[in-house]
């Protein structure tokens, strides 16, 4: 059975004509009696002067000393300018600083804020698309751990923004280069999201495309994991880490949180490693690799012929 969804739900959802092009995304509902009307918008790039706040930073942390002393010799020039900006602005040790903060902390010592040239995305009144033009309507949730997105498509059944950009329509899928996919959205036949294209792939007959989802993994620094260990009094877990993960310290000094957990199981070591030892970082995992005469159309996003239900029956996701 179809799922229905609230106006709500539908807002800032991707319209993708046949042809796999954008056409806008939804902004609101106009219900009335006799008809059902999706207003889009679109995103154009504007070119304007905006603060530099890379630029700005630099500057200021230019005036920071960073204090000596077994106390305070784990903070960092930023920290210390974060601490100078609370001052400065009244604000709490707790209280997040935003790129608002800095600007207003250097027009208060008299510091000149540097600016420089950005794109940014200005939001446009597109059109309309009626709800007879719409033919599935899908929320796909995407990712692993803490990297799941909510992907919102409405697909329509008629080449919509191809016959706006003037673009032919494809009567067969053209050959497409890596650097050309990279990063594209994935959808299949009724707008399920998939993930996104990696790389062009080979099958033993044939081209295809490798899909990826994105989720969390944690690194941990060896060095900063050991002089933690020593400083909490515990030399002999410090020693075991050091000693077990010899090769990764003479390397890289950083070891997978994983690795570092099922090192710990097995010696009965129990400790909480603070966060500042940790750096998180967004990693690739790859879903599925899909034969190119699976694909439907290739346009700014990659439409499959067919449903992931049967694409999974087949292997392939």
């Amino acid at each position: 059975m179809e799922r229905a969804y609230r106006e709500d739900e539908l807002l800032d959802a991707t319209i993708v004509d046949s042809e796999g092009y954008v056409y806008g995304k939804v902004e609101r509902i106009n219900i009335s009696e006799n008809s059902v009307v999706l207003l889009a918008k679109e995103e154009k790039p504007d070119a304007r002067t905006v603060a530099d706040l890379n630029g700005l930073k630099e500057i200021l942390l230019r005036d920071v000393k960073t204090p000596f002393g077994p106390r305070l010799s784990r903070a960092t020039p930023i920290d210390m300018l974060a601490e100078k900006v609370r001052k400065e602005l009244g604000l709490g040790a707790e209280e997040k600083l935003g790129d608002e903060h800095y600007i207003k902390y250097a027009e208060r010592i008299g510091v000149s804020v540097p600016r420089v040239k950005a794109t940014v995305a200005r939001k446009e009144q597109k059109g309309t698309v009626n709800l007879n033009e719409v033919k599935t309507i899908r929320l796909t949730v995407i990712g692993k751990e803490k990297e799941t997105r909510l992907i919102k498509i409405i697909l329509l059944g008629e080449p919509k923004e191809a016959v706006f950009r003037k673009i032919p329509i494809q009567e067969k899928v053209p050959y497409r280069s890596s650097e050309v996919l990279k990063d594209r959205l994935v959808l299949d036949a009724e707008g399920n999201a998939l993930g996104y294209v990696d790389s062009v792939v080979l099958f033993q007959d044939m081209l295809g495309i490798r899909i990826y989802v994105t989720k969390i993994g944690g690194q941990v620094n060896l060095t900063l994991l050991t002089k933690f260990l020593e400083e909490i009094g515990q030399s002999e877990a410090a020693e075991l880490v050091e000693k077990h993960f010899e090769n990764q310290k003479s390397s890289r000094n950083i070891v997978e949180v994983e690795e570092l957990e099922s090192f710990m199981r097995e010696k009965s070591l129990a400790f909480r490693f603070p966060e500042r030892v940790v750096a998180s970082q967004g990693i690739r995992e790859f879903v599925a690799d899909i034969p190119w005469d699976a694909i439907g159309k290739i346009g700014d996003v990659v439409l499959l012929k067919s449903k992931s239900t049967d694409l999974r029956s087949k292997g392939y996701v």
